[in-house]
């Protein structure tokens, strides 16, 4: 029964833990959600000699990056175009790049316009705006992701991280939840894991069976979660590892009560 106890203890932290990583992981993807609407898609927010991505929509007769162009006001700030494709979510014609700081560019708010080069000057261009920080702890500030705010890093790589941590407590509570089984099989008892009520009765099933000396007709003792003795039933069906018995009781009876057959 120690050991018993203690592995429905371990089974316990692990499944609580599970959860947590769980909750961390939905909270860090739904942080990530939010931040993207909250954030401008032309905004970024960069230290001097840094390097990011960006892109931007198009008109659709642009095909190469041959056909675009760029005015920026720093010589220290440039945009490399790397390829045009089409968006992610709305599709549509789109440019991707990046955006290149110098080491020495001062800190403050910039400005890059990119057009076509056939476009009229009267027309206007996509603008990005860059702004320029003194320092990491600077630029998060500017950052609507709370997580990335807080620790300079990806809502959802911290939300990725979660991924192996929640595959390990499971994997621990599938093992402990083997190991539970067969301790309590050893001393008798089972977990109801079905219950189905019938007239005047509750026909529950459980995973003792033949191998475990349960026949047909043997009288069973009910108990509650707490190992409390609730009523008494006799077994009217049994297989090799799993047996069900009907149950004549008032009180409502749920799966994670035990059968025992002392």
């Amino acid at each position: 029964m120690l050991n018993l106890q203690r592995a429905l203890s371990w089974r316990n932290a692990a499944g609580k833990a599970c959860m947590l990583f769980c909750l961390l992981a939905s909270l860090a993807v739904l942080d990530g959600v939010v931040a993207k609407f909250l954030e401008p898609t032309n905004v970024f927010h960069v230290l001097a000699g840094e390097s990011v991505e960006a892109n931007g929509p198009l008109p659709e007769n642009i095909k190469r990056t041959d056909e675009l162009q760029y005015a920026s006001d720093s010589p220290q700030l440039r945009l490399a175009f790397d390829a045009i494709h089409a968006g992610y979510f709305l599709g549509g014609n789109m440019w991707r790049g990046r955006i290149l700081t110098g080491e020495t560019l001062a800190p403050g708010k910039y400005t890059i316009s990119i057009r076509p080069k056939d476009y009229p000057p009267e027309k206007p261009g996509y603008q990005i705006r860059v702004v320029v920080h003194p320092d990491q702890l600077s630029q998060r500030t500017g950052f609507a992701s709370i997580i990335k705010r807080q620790t300079g890093r990806s809502p959802y790589l911290v939300a990725l991280a979660c991924l192996p941590l929640i595959g390990l407590t499971l994997g621990v509570v599938f093992f402990l939840s083997r190991r539970i089984d067969e301790l309590e099989a050893a001393s008798g008892m089972a977990e109801i894991y079905h219950v189905a009520k019938q007239e005047g009765l509750y026909r529950v099933t459980f995973g003792l069976g033949l191998r475990h000396g349960v026949h047909v007709g043997d009288q069973v003792t009910l108990l509650d979660p707490d190992g409390q003795y609730v009523g008494a039933g006799q077994v009217v069906e049994a297989s090799e590892n799993d047996a069900a018995a009907v149950v004549a009781i008032d009180q409502i009876i749920r799966p994670g009560y035990f059968i025992s057959r002392n």
